[in-house]
This record gives C-alpha cells, structure tokens and sequence, in this order.
C-alpha cells in the first residue's frame, strides 16, 4: 500500500495527475502491478491527507482546492513555519545554511530554463530544509502535510515572472536571516513570504477560473 501511496501522490504533487483527474481502481492496480486491494487502501489514505475526493458511484478524483482553501492553507502554513523559521535561526547548523544557498542558487538556474516542475521540486526542498533545521520533529511533520497541499496549485506556475523574483529575494533574505540567528527577523521574513504567495496565487488563480469559466 505504502509504494502505491507514494507513486500516486507524487504524481499528484509534480501535476502529472491533475486537479480533477480520475483514478480508478483498475487503473492504478495494472499501472503499479498490484492487486486492487493495497490500491484501494491507498486512495483511502489519499483522501484523508487531502489529496482526492471519494465521489459515489464514481471513484477517486484528485481534489481540486477552491480559492478559499488555497488561501487558508498558506495562512496556516504562514503561522507554522514562521516559528519553524525563528526555531532554525537558533537550531541551525552550518550545512543547513550551505544547503539552503545551494538550493537558491540551483532555483535561480531553474528559473532561467522554464523548467516549473524543477523549480517546485527545489522549493519543497527549501522549505523542508528550514522545517528540519527547527529542530521540532512534530512541527516539521505537521507543516509538511500542508506544505504539499499548498503545493498542489503548482505555485510556481501560476505566479507571475514578479512575484517569482520576489519569491527568490525572500529566500535569499531568509537564508541571510537564518545564518545570522537573527530570530524575529527570520519569523517576519518566513510570514510575509508566505502571506504574499498566497495573495499573489489566489488572485492569479481568481482571474485564471474567471477567463475559463468565460470561454
């Protein structure tokens, strides 16, 4: 159950299953090799983490968020991992710094390519690296959870050339913040990054469903 329940919900995170997208039981056991069983268990414990719908006489649809919800996630996350950034800048070691800078600059080459599904892969691994550096295992587990339903929108793609620039100049702030120990700057920068993105996002979104619901 665990391999199918990886597979499937990485598929969902790097979007090759899409918002609305249907997997079926028969589809996934040939695809995976498995009996329907572990795959049922799988799509049982995919819509308690929030990554499919259960829909009667239909099956698993990949859960596709609602403005609302995009919106309370990243200020829930906004909460979280603004104390997980202040907890790091003390926690920190020397490496977790040398990684997060490796990590930015590998996003900056990213960015240049167009290559999105990288650039979102770079900045899970970003954010997790300040979630460990915290020191607190329970809230870097909490956080992850949402984390990766924020990512489910492909933040990345949908933001504008602007808003990804000042995305990467929060991170370079934050990477600053962090090697200083500087708590509450490191807790102000975490907040208004996330709080930002998830304006930036929702209006993006907004106007995105707005332009296809006009077609």
């Amino acid at each position: 159950m665990d391999r199918v329940y990886d597979s499937v919900r990485e598929a969902i995170l790097d979007g090759s299953h899409s918002g609305e997208a249907r997997l079926t039981e028969e589809m996934l056991a040939e695809r995976y090799g498995v009996s329907r069983t572990p795959v049922r268990a799988a799509l049982q414990k995919l819509e308690s983490d929030g990554f499919v719908d259960m829909i009667p006489r239909v099956g698993a649809v990949v859960k596709r968020r609602t403005l609302a919800e995009v919106a309370e996630i990243y200020e829930v996350r906004s909460l979280l991992e603004s104390h997980a950034a202040g907890l790091a800048a003390t926690r920190r070691r020397e490496e977790d710094v040398d990684t997060l800078r490796r990590l930015q600059d590998e996003m900056d080459r990213v960015a240049g390519n167009g290559d999105v599904e990288g650039l979102s892969t770079l900045n899970r691994d970003f954010h997790t690296v300040i979630l460990e550096a915290s020191g607190n295992r329970t809230l870097a587990g909490s956080t992850t959870r949402l984390m990766e339903i924020g990512f489910l929108v492909h933040t990345y793609g949908n933001l504008g050339r602007q808003d990804v620039a000042r995305s990467f100049t929060e991170h370079r702030n934050l990477i600053e913040a962090i090697g200083s120990r500087d708590v509450e700057w490191a807790t102000t920068i975490m907040r208004g990054h996330l709080l930002g993105t998830r304006n930036a996002l929702t209006q993006i979104m907004s106007e995105k469903r707005a332009g296809a619901a006009g077609t």
